[in-house]
């Protein structure tokens, strides 16, 4: 009998346990190799996506040998040493999984050539009250996507919101409102599935999906 063969990459998780690490855990299904822990060998698998710290993230740079790494965590990353890792495998860093917020990011680069003069942009983002960054990682991510770095984002922490984001483009007379709302935490966890698949098929790199 032939052995079963696993129709995608095999993904590790660090930050399994957490809570988006969980949702990851249960939609990679089949897919999944098991967690990456703090110390001791990686198991065998294809990319890990993290989910940790950045100084989760820093720790595990250098027990990678080659594997796709699928960055979801967000504040402070150590940027050198991800460029670094970059040379030998294919790496992405996505504040954001969901496919709604790519869209954005494309509306708003399409925008930012096309934004009257004077007119003022503004985000908002809120998260749950346990959301250790502000701001988020999506909403500087937007921010640099219209092309304006000194546009103010407004950071909300309250409850259990999922994630939500707005931007005000507002001229004399008008404005453009633009949102992005999270209304299951499971979209994040699907996302990242998709995204793992697209990435182990790149080469070395810093990749942006």
């Amino acid at each position: 009998m032939r052995p079963h063969q696993i129709d995608g990459p095999r993904i590790a998780v660090h930050g399994a346990s957490g809570r988006l690490g969980r949702l990851i855990v249960h939609e990679a299904g089949e897919l999944y190799a098991g967690p990456v822990g703090r110390g001791g060998l990686l198991p065998p698998c294809d990319l890990v996506v993290d989910v940790s710290t950045p100084e989760g993230l820093a720790a595990l740079l250098p027990r990678l040998s080659g594997q796709a790494l699928l960055v979801g965590t967000t504040g402070e990353l150590p940027l050198v040493a991800l460029q670094a890792y970059a040379s030998q495998a294919p790496v992405a860093i996505v504040p954001n999984f969901s496919a709604g917020v790519p869209l954005l990011l494309d509306l708003l680069r399409h925008l930012s050539s096309r934004l009257p003069e004077g007119w003022q942009v503004e985000l908002v983002e809120a998260h749950h009250a346990a959301k250790r960054d502000a701001p988020s990682g999506t909403a500087l991510r937007l921010r640099e996507a219209i092309g304006l770095p000194e546009a103010p984002i407004h950071s909300l922490r309250a409850g259990d919101t999922i994630g939500e984001h707005s931007l005000w483009l507002a001229g004399p007379g008008e404005r453009i409102e633009l949102h992005h709302v999270a209304t299951r935490r499971e979209v994040f966890a699907q996302g990242a599935v998709r995204l793992a698949r697209w990435l182990v098929s790149q080469g070395p790199g810093l990749h942006s999906p």
